[in-house]
């Protein structure tokens, strides 16, 4: 198998403006040996640069390694389409963080109406966080210091080596080839198609094994579409928290609303129609329905031993795909 290491540049930092300028990558072989290397130029769409040029170099701490010139001398997207989307035939994408990188390219697909290109990817920087999950700086800078990895940042074929290589530096230190690090921690291959995106997740995080747990955004996440169906029952009791509690406790939620409907009683996340609001123990709130955790275990018979499986609302959150439209309309709303 080969690898498609690649990195882009954006000319505005946005996602829905055609501002890709720049796609840099390297094919390696199964064994990481370079076989190519090369910095595709764009001409992009917007008509001035807001990042990567000597005006807004202060401002934004971004200076691409060209000038404005030589991108503005380059050809536009359309016209190097089919050499790009040839990169990915066959290949297994890698990139850092590389979520922004492939929402340049979809875009600059649906700009000039030509068709996403498929593919399958990893990010390395999600490997990296698998291995290390106690780092929370874990950017490409500071992980080449750390592993003593050169680069010229911000010239797109450069990241991508430096990305390369920081990869084959992390197998190394944990004696380790990439195939059988992915079946350790049951890391899915992300996926990139007409249908949108999804990106890598990890059976080992979904599980919780190695120390690992999904993060706080996630949990959220499905405590949110879990309650959005439950419809309290007139004639019961019907608790509710208090956005502290939410926020502090995302991994206790779910297991607390099973056990409340277990027991005969009901919840929602409206304060007004809600018997008891469950709060956190140092939450200062005015209001006659507040009860802290304690009380609510007293009320209910709750053990925080008491777990709910959430494995299975874990998977279908990481598998529902990002659509090609919605990170745009965000942005727009």
């Amino acid at each position: 198998m080969e690898y498609l290491i690649f990195d882009t540049e954006s000319c505005t930092g946005h996602a829905d403006d055609g501002s890709l300028c720049s796609l840099g990558y390297v094919i390696a072989d199964e064994n990481f040996n370079v076989i190519k290397r090369d910095d595709i130029l764009i001409n992009p769409l917007p008509s001035k640069f807001f990042v990567g040029d000597k005006k807004h170099a202060k401002q934004t701490g971004i200076t691409f390694a060209y000038s404005i010139e030589e991108f503005r001398r380059s050809p536009r997207f359309d016209a190097l389409y089919d050499k790009i989307a040839n990169l990915f035939k066959d290949r297994l994408a890698l990139g850092f963080s590389i979520v922004n990188d492939l929402r340049y390219l979809n875009d600059a697909c649906v700009k000039y109406s030509l068709p996403i290109i498929n593919y399958k990817f990893l990010d390395v920087q999600y490997i990296y966080k698998l291995i290390h999950p106690e780092e929370n700086a874990v950017g490409l800078k500071i992980l080449c210091e750390k592993y003593g990895c050169e680069y010229l940042a911000h010239r797109a074929d450069e990241d991508a080596f430096a990305t390369l290589t920081l990869l084959k530096k992390i197998l190394d230190e944990k004696a380790i080839d990439l195939h059988t690090l992915l079946l350790k921690y049951g890391v899915v291959l992300g996926t990139n198609d007409t249908e949108g995106y999804v990106l890598n997740y990890s059976y080992s995080v979904i599980k919780k094994e190695f120390g690992l747990k999904p993060s706080n955004k996630v949990l959220l996440s499905i405590y949110s579409d879990f309650v959005k169906n439950l419809i309290p029952e007139k004639n019961k009791t019907i608790f509710c928290f208090s956005h502290k509690t939410e926020r502090k406790y995302p991994d206790r939620l779910l297991s607390m609303i099973d056990y409340i409907y277990k027991k005969g009683f009901c919840f929602t996340k409206e304060v007004d129609s809600c018997d008891f609001l469950i709060t956190t123990d140092n939450e200062e709130i005015e209001n006659p329905k507040a009860i802290t955790f304690e009380e609510f275990e007293r009320k209910t018979g709750f053990n925080q031993n008491y777990l709910f499986n959430d494995e299975k609302l874990l998977e279908l959150y990481y598998l529902k795909p990002v659509k090609h439209d919605d990170y745009t309309q965000k942005k727009q709303n």
